[in-house]
């Protein structure tokens, strides 16, 4: 039988990594579908640069 303890951190782990990987993919959509993006102006605002595994 397992550990309830380390089941519950594993799935948290698992939990974090899943909504990391979907604040990736809701940017990418934005960047994918802002038609008014050019190159020469930089969007003012900031975003956190997420690292994918």
């Amino acid at each position: 039988m397992k550990n309830p303890m380390e089941v519950l951190r594993m799935k948290e782990q698992e939990l974090l990594k899943v909504r990391t990987e979907i604040d990736a993919l809701r940017i990418a959509a934005r960047l994918l579908n802002d038609d008014t993006v050019t190159y020469a102006e930089p969007k003012q605002e900031t975003r956190q640069v997420i690292e994918m595994p």
